[in-house]
């Protein structure tokens, strides 16, 4: 799994958790078949600066294959685009009122690891392309990206400071 999708599925997972209907974007569904309002769910950008992982945080003991890792940070913004459909049947209000549930879940905090910075919300209009009235939601989020070397010195990955975590050796 990328790590777009892991910042997808995290985001999801939270606003799910939160009472949100929710889901990531291209789920390999039909998404705009609904008949309550839905946030869908997508990374927009991911900024990082400067380059590289070249801020070092220090080791840490490995018990288990008794060796010592060294770990660097990065920090990173992510950014969210929540499009928010509302059925015909519920109307504009519909996709108001669900604008109205997500901004209050974000105004309690991000999901673990993605710190809110600010969000950012559009008009309410019909979408011809779904047939759904649309509304859209920005949600920018901070983060600190960690990486580990082997004792050789080699990358063996990163994670996103809250769990989610990208293997190289798994997925170059």
């Amino acid at each position: 799994m990328t790590t777009l999708t892991q910042l997808q599925e995290t985001m999801t997972a939270f606003l799910t958790g939160q009472g949100v209907r929710a889901l990531t974007a291209w789920p390999g569904e039909d998404r705009l078949v609904r008949t309550a309002p839905l946030a869908v769910v997508r990374v927009k950008e991911v900024a990082a600066a400067p380059a590289g992982f070249q801020n070092y945080l220090g080791q840490r003991y490995d018990g288990a294959s008794r060796t010592w890792t060294e770990r660097y940070g990065q920090r990173a913004e992510v950014q969210f685009a929540l499009d928010l459909y509302s059925p015909v049947g519920e109307g504009e209000e519909g996709c108001r009122r669900l604008l109205d549930q997500v901004a209050g879940t974000l105004q309690q905090g991000g999901p673990a690891g993605l710190a809110l910075e600010k969000w950012t919300m559009g008009e309410t209009a019909f979408h011809r392309e779904s047939g759904m009235f649309r509304g859209r939601l920005l949600a920018a989020c901070r983060t600190l990206l960690v990486a580990e070397t082997d004792p050789a010195g080699e990358f063996l990955g990163f994670t996103v400071k809250g769990g989610i975590t990208h293997d190289i050796r798994d997925n170059p």
